[in-house]
């Protein structure tokens, strides 16, 4: 605890090299700026925390694991970060990458449920980030709608993964000292409920519960009290998605593996991923006009023949489906259109024939002429 009266914070004021334009954003943990760098052409998203946490001892430790975390992990689905430090009255911040869009809570506010296309679309993308951070170590531990920006019109990614402030680096999580447990508990796996077995296969199934609501329109469980919630992530099976939406068989059992209560269970983020990516290129609009008519088959890294579902042949393009572009081999070759027709030479026409008899015998006048394509008439008597 500090006895240093907190700095009042708003438009204008410095923070390091920064200044502030405006509050975007406000959470249990911190406050979001809008941000400008003092000298550099860059705008930034600056976190702040809450004053009052202060007072509850880990809490700044936490804010400055998120910017490691951010500072370790190389992924365009996760913010790039700029800068961290303590201010005067020791609250840390972190200045981060300020990308725009729209929060997946937003757009389930007013959509209700998302397109069979568009939730496969997004668990491809986020379980690619996903199998970024596992590779390292990290483990997200409180993926919600609310933490998934999406960002249709970035060069970068589709979307960003947020707030990294209760991520656990490795594969040990436990219960807090004040009884309150990481995560949101509609989103919660059941080990992580009862602080057991924190692993990667936890964020799979919240990831599973987003999935589930975007689809549905209503998470899986919900109910009046934690505890209530808790008691139905631990002990009971969530309706069959085929009965609550019209999603294709393939994503409703994919999202259903990763409801899994046995983490074990549960695809990995790099199953999902691949998975998901076939299901949205198949459900794409743009691949329903193909028909098939070749039938193109290689052999996957993995030994096992892959055949192409829709493939159309034209002269200048092959499309292949997804299963052969996630394992197959492709290659780029050249285009090479027909040769134009060109006529058959007949007979000599007789006057030619009979200059070419008194002149001669037409050949090369020398080797290298066989190549420049250089020809003399001689005379028969040389």
């Amino acid at each position: 605890m500090t006895s240093d009266p907190l700095a009042e914070l708003g438009p204008d004021s410095l923070v390091g090299a920064y200044r502030i334009v405006k509050e975007i954003g406000r959470g249990g943990m911190a406050t979001v700026y809008e941000a400008v760098h003092t000298v550099l052409p860059r705008r930034a998203a600056l976190k702040v925390m809450h004053g009052e946490l202060l007072r509850q001892p880990g809490m700044a430790t936490r804010m400055v694991q998120e910017g490691a975390i951010l500072e370790d992990v190389r992924h365009p689905g996760v913010v790039r970060i700029y800068d961290c430090n303590l201010l005067p009255d020791r609250r840390p911040w972190i200045a981060m990458e300020l990308a725009e869009g729209e929060t997946l809570a937003n757009r389930l506010h007013y959509a209700s449920a998302l397109p069979a296309v568009e939730v496969a679309t997004l668990l491809s993308d986020v379980a690619d980030v996903l199998a970024a951070v596992h590779k390292a170590g990290v483990i997200h531990r409180d993926l919600k709608p609310d933490n998934l920006l999406c960002t249709p019109t970035d060069r970068d990614y589709p979307l960003r993964v947020l707030d990294w402030g209760v991520a656990r680096l490795g594969p040990i999580g436990r219960l807090t000292m004040d009884g309150l447990t990481p995560g949101t508990p509609i989103y919660m796996s059941p080990e992580q409920a009862t602080g057991r077995n924190i692993g990667p296969p936890c964020d799979i199934y919240s990831l599973g519960v987003i999935a589930y609501e975007a689809l549905t329109g209503y998470p899986p469980f919900d109910g009046r009290t934690l505890a209530e919630v808790v008691c139905m992530h631990l002990t009971r099976a969530p309706a069959p998605l085929r009965d609550r939406c019209g999603a294709p068989a393939q994503l409703c059992d994919l999202v259903s593996r990763m409801l899994q209560k046995d983490p074990t269970l549960r695809p990995c983020a790099i199953q999902v991923r691949q998975l998901a990516r076939a299901i949205a290129l198949d459900l794409s609009p743009s691949y329903e006009e193909f028909e098939l008519s070749v039938e193109v088959e290689r052999t996957s890294a993995r030994g096992r023949s892959v055949r192409p579902a829709h493939v159309v042949p034209t002269e200048e393009a092959l499309v292949v489906d997804a299963d052969a572009l996630e394992y197959g081999v492709t290659e780029m070759l050249p285009v090479v259109r027909k040769p134009r027709w060109t006529p058959e030479i007949g007979q000599v026409p007789s006057a030619l024939a009979a200059e070419q008899n008194r002149r001669g015998t037409i050949h090369p006048r020398a080797p290298r002429d066989q190549v420049a394509g250089e020809i003399i008439a001689t005379d028969k008597a040389r």
